[in-house]
């Protein structure tokens, strides 16, 4: 009697403990750590400051981290400079980091990945830049940076710069490199530049919304300040373009700074390689430009 008893609380106690169990499910904490480590909402902070000016790299419109990751990883294999960290900005500006800076690397690069990455909104792609630049100054008090942007990265730095380019309590821009600008929008959207023209003073005949913006704004570009390369192409096939965005569209960009910036550089690049995605992604002449423009 007594052994039938204690069997029936045994089974009791056994089936408590399951219920326990259903309640609250285990957590895998080795796979918490991994998510963690991996993606922060703010930037890796190490103790010391960094000295180092570091490069952000932007992709262009439809794009993602295959339109910079070429011009990162060439730059780091040729010994130039270092891959550090990567910043995905989600479709509502909330920033997730990857990666790690440590403090005694000599040429930090940092990539940008927007997600709502077919946005046309300038002035909005400019606040989530200012957000990045403000998080690396919070966590590394970064001073200086540069800058290289593909396509509509351009675009984007173009109008942070022309909004707040002039606010000296923000690390300032020396350095910058704009590979295919399409300073007054592309053929697709905007046919009529395949015939766009550029007077003497490289003055555009005609501006788009987005470039008049643009024009409007650059009073407020810091003075004598920024040295600029401007690295476009010619698929040579008779239509003076790169296959995306026009010659005299990328050309558009001197007349904009024009008067604001300290140097200013273009190299036309010619042939399938000058092809705009392919600028990026397989042109080793446009790696070797950037390299030795930045460092």
């Amino acid at each position: 009697m007594n052994r039938c008893v204690l069997g029936g609380w045994g089974i009791l106690f056994i089936i408590a403990l399951l219920l326990v169990s259903w309640s609250h499910p285990v957590i895998s904490h080795s796979a918490t750590r991994t998510i963690t480590s991996q993606t922060r909402t703010k930037p890796r902070a190490h103790p010391s400051k960094r000295t180092a000016i570091p490069t952000l790299f932007m992709h262009g419109f439809g794009g993602n981290a295959s339109g910079t990751s070429n011009l990162i990883d060439s730059a780091q294999a040729a010994g130039y400079a270092t891959r550090t960290l990567l910043v995905t900005v989600s479709a509502h500006g909330k920033l997730s980091w990857h990666g790690s800076w440590p403090p005694k690397t000599k040429h930090p690069e940092i990539q940008i990945v927007f997600q709502a990455n077919r946005n046309r909104n300038y002035a909005q792609d400019a606040r989530w830049l200012k957000k990045i630049i403000v998080a690396l100054q919070t966590t590394y008090q970064i001073k200086s940076f540069n800058y290289v942007g593909h396509s509509m990265g351009n675009t984007d730095i173009m109008a942070y710069e022309t909004i707040y380019g002039q606010k000296k309590q923000l690390p300032q821009l020396r350095k910058y490199v704009a590979i295919a600008p399409p300073m007054e929008g592309n053929i697709h959207m905007y046919p009529w530049t395949i015939n766009l023209t550029l007077n003497a003073n490289g003055r555009p005949n005609r501006f788009t919304p987005e470039y008049r913006r643009l024009v409007n704004g650059r009073r407020n570009l810091p003075k004598n300040q920024l040295r600029i390369l401007s690295l476009y192409g010619n698929l040579d096939d008779g239509t003076r373009t790169d296959g995306t965005i026009s010659i005299a569209s990328a050309q558009s960009l001197r007349y904009l700074v024009a008067n604001h910036v300290k140097s200013f550089k273009e190299v036309a690049f010619h042939g399938e390689n000058a092809q705009h995605r392919a600028l990026t992604r397989r042109n080793p002449d446009v790696v070797s430009a950037m390299e030795k423009f930045l460092w």
